[in-house]
């Protein structure tokens, strides 16, 4: 008999797991989308559930949007990869490569959501905002974040640097130096912040190249 309980707990202990394990779905997948689900990478079609620590990435032309069980959705342009580190009420999401447009509706008491990079960490209560990775320089990167609504509380662990951003601003994060003053950048608007295939297309075809350029020129520290 005690066999028998043992075995109908782990059971349910089992199924409770699984559960919690849930991540999300794929709402919109265009291109080159791959999901490594601890063994190996497969290709992913659309209404694929994902679950935590799963990665995901995108080739050359490709495009995902992902419904995270959280609320909040994520989009990744072509040549990102992402690790869904935790998906609930303390939702973390891994940047490993690429860029990722996340909109993130308000949270309730005790809810997070926060982005992390390297050694930056960008923290959330409700808003939409895009991150992508800058010039590498040995073994970090430069990285940039922009804000379309809402506002977003910046952490860089290396310079003990701390900003928040608001819509309509942008920063450079250098990867050996402090994290410079916000500035409004008017491509903010330009972005596709459009996550919802039925109301238009999701593609973003922003010259990011030529975003990152004016960045820069105006990084003042």
């Amino acid at each position: 008999m005690q066999s028998k309980n043992l075995f109908i707990a782990a059971v349910a202990l089992f199924g409770t797991l699984s559960l919690a394990a849930d991540a999300g779905k794929l709402t919109f997948v265009s291109g080159q989308v791959e999901i490594h689900d601890g063994k190996s990478w497969q290709k992913a079609a659309l209404g694929a559930l994902v679950k935590e620590n799963e990665k995901i990435r995108t080739g050359k032309k490709g495009t995902v949007i992902i419904s995270l069980k959280s609320g909040a959705a994520l989009k990744l342009k072509s040549d990102s990869q992402i690790i869904l580190s935790a998906v609930g009420a303390s939702t973390t999401i891994d940047v490993e490569s690429g860029s990722i447009f996340s909109k993130v509706g308000k949270r309730q008491p005790g809810q997070t959501f926060q982005i992390r990079a390297q050694t930056m960490v960008a923290a959330v209560r409700g808003t939409e905002f895009y991150f992508a990775f800058g010039k590498k320089k040995s073994d970090k990167a430069d990285l940039w974040l922009c804000v379309n609504e809402g506002q977003v509380n910046v952490v860089d662990t290396s310079t003990k640097s701390d900003v928040n951003v608001n819509a309509g601003e942008g920063i450079v994060i250098p990867s050996s130096k402090p994290i410079p003053k916000p500035k409004a950048y008017a491509w903010t608007k330009k972005l596709n912040w459009n996550m919802d295939a039925q109301k238009g297309a999701v593609e973003d075809t922003t010259d990011l190249k030529g975003a990152y350029k004016d960045l820069l020129k105006h990084n003042y520290d």
